[in-house]
């Protein structure tokens, strides 16, 4: 479905009140070994940063996600949700850095991964287009010359890329073994 249509390879980053990953390598959803694969907010960036709600200090959520936006444009009477808003110059400052914060992350990842896509979504990437911009500066500037050339869209799914993903993965789980 959508940007991820014909892919085998992919990220998806959901960067809302958390940001989470789902690895899809070789056409598979990868989970790891105790199903916490793509646990990605949680990725350290600033030991000195603020407390998260894991117990750790400079988690990648505790540092950018749409609660810590909020946070940032009420003071001056920015709505994170009013797309008009979001073109305020403190807004576009604001987006563009938390975009290039995830994107320090999604870099390495590509670098891990090299997946043929990283696709966003979530109330962050549907703030428009700043916050996706700065995510692609880090991939262009950080990955490895082959991982930065990776495509970095948001989604044109929006609220329904989990569900329709949900939707697409039971349609392709049998729901009874039969017999060989």
């Amino acid at each position: 479905y959508g940007a991820a249509r014909n892919l085998k390879d992919f990220i998806y980053v959901k960067a809302s009140n958390g940001i989470g990953a789902a690895l899809v390598l070789n056409g598979q959803l990868y989970r790891g070994s105790h199903g916490m694969a793509g646990e990605i907010g949680h990725t350290q960036i600033d030991p000195t940063g603020a407390w998260c709600r894991c117990g750790n200090r400079g988690c990648l959520e505790a540092t950018v996600s749409i609660d810590v936006l909020r946070r940032q444009l009420e003071p001056i009477g920015l709505d994170p949700h009013d797309p008009a808003d979001m073109e305020h110059p403190v807004a576009v400052k604001i987006l563009a850095e938390s975009g290039r914060t995830v994107g320090v992350v999604i870099a390495n990842l590509c670098n891990t991964l090299n997946p043929e896509a990283v696709i966003l979504g979530g109330d962050l990437a549907s703030t428009g287009a700043h916050f996706t911009a700065g995510v692609q500066d880090s991939v262009r500037h950080l990955a490895q010359p082959g991982p930065a050339h990776t495509n970095v869209v948001a989604t044109s799914l929006q609220g329904r890329a989990e569900l329709l993903g949900a939707v697409a993965r039971a349609a392709s789980t049998p729901v009874i073994a039969l017999p060989a």
